[in-house]
């Protein structure tokens, strides 16, 4: 979050962005020369450490979500986890005969809740910390873009990512099922609109064949280009 490696912290935060992305593709720099500074802002990311040593309830009142465990973005499990506290939170309050068993109820929540949530918070941490300290461009024998020892790094840990550590950690998320196993469901629904998507796809493919391709309008970039072109056309006028 902080532009330790801006030479000059008045710069305005595009040219900042644009001397992080050199070498990139020309797409990106007319996207970038395009976006006025001030609609740029720097908006921080911040967790929280797991709560082992105090609860998320107090008496009849209890936490959740993002309110006692905010988690770093990289795996899209703020929501998720959210909506996990949601359904055992109604589940405990469903089994709940009494109004006097509320605060005790209330504590087998975040008993039942806390260790689950604390190992996404640990990994969404994890994925940031590395995505930021660890990870560059990898380093590809077909351009020079990277040249640091993360990009080797980065490279040579392509194949451990893809096949042992993300397939772990997406088992792990993925491994709830509070009303039991979905049994072979996924696996039906996938094969299903796999099987759906591809017979529409190519059932564009073929009427573009014969009819051509039509657009709505003229690209971001086309239009870039045209206003480009306007503004040194009045600047010369």
């Amino acid at each position: 979050s902080e532009r330790d490696n801006q030479a000059d912290p008045e710069e305005n935060l595009v040219e900042y962005i644009k001397s992080l992305h050199e070498g990139w593709t020309d797409e990106v720099m007319t996207v970038l020369d395009a976006t006025p500074p001030d609609s740029v802002e720097q908006r921080d990311l911040y967790d929280r450490t797991p709560e082992f040593l105090r609860s998320w309830a107090d008496g009849n009142v209890i936490l959740m979500g993002d309110a006692v465990h905010p988690m770093m973005p990289n795996l899209g499990q703020g929501g998720c986890q959210a909506i996990e506290d949601a359904y055992v939170l109604t589940e405990t309050l469903a089994n709940t005969k009494s109004t006097a068993k509320i605060e005790d109820n209330l504590q087998e929540f975040y008993r039942k809740r806390i260790v689950r949530v604390s190992i996404v918070q640990f990994l969404s941490r994890l994925a940031s910390d590395l995505i930021i300290n660890a990870f560059d461009t990898p380093w590809s024998p077909h351009d020079d873009l990277g040249k640091s020892w993360k990009s080797y790094l980065t490279f040579f840990w392509k194949p451990l990512l893809q096949y042992a550590i993300f397939p772990a950690q997406f088992a792990y998320l993925y491994s709830y099922f509070p009303t039991g196993s979905m049994g072979s469901l996924p696996k039906e629904l996938n094969e299903k609109w796999k099987a759906e998507h591809y017979r529409t796809s190519e059932k564009e493919f073929e009427r573009v064949a014969i009819e051509g391709q039509s657009t709505g309008g003229p690209s971001f970039f086309k239009t870039a280009e045209v206003e480009e072109k306007k503004e040194a056309e009045k600047a010369t006028a």
